[in-house]
């Protein structure tokens, strides 16, 4: 009986973006070009003490998931205080994912900063 049900691929719900861009500060700018990074002002208490200070986040609709610089095995181990310990080299760029609305395009300006890794480091759950 179930057999008989026609079987229809899921609907996205998200559209993921895995992005790499040269430094934290093009990474910035092109985020906020494309409107998924808004400046934020600082938060003060009473007595203009800064509880959190400026700085950016995610605009409405957008989730900005900062990955940074992202560290690989090398293949050698190396001797710390701790013992024997994998080495690590840095990949180069500065990693962001970016989700938005399955409905929302990927913006212009960061098509050329999409990658595709086989094993991504994070993903979203």
């Amino acid at each position: 009986m179930l057999d008989d049900l026609p079987l229809t691929p899921p609907v996205p719900v998200w559209n993921d973006l895995m992005l790499r861009f040269a430094s934290e500060q093009e990474a910035t700018e092109q985020l906020k070009a494309a409107g998924l990074l808004v400046d934020t002002q600082a938060l003060l208490d009473a007595d203009n003490n800064v509880l959190v200070p400026a700085g950016h986040a995610p605009a409405a609709g957008a989730s900005v998931d900062t990955v940074g610089v992202i560290y690989k095995p090398t293949g050698n181990t190396i001797t710390t205080d701790m013992g024997e310990q994998p080495e690590m080299a840095a990949i180069d760029g500065w990693h962001v994912n970016v989700r938005l609305k399955a409905d929302q395009a990927t913006p212009a300006n960061l098509e050329q900063y999409k990658v595709a890794p086989a094993n991504p480091v994070r993903v979203w759950a």
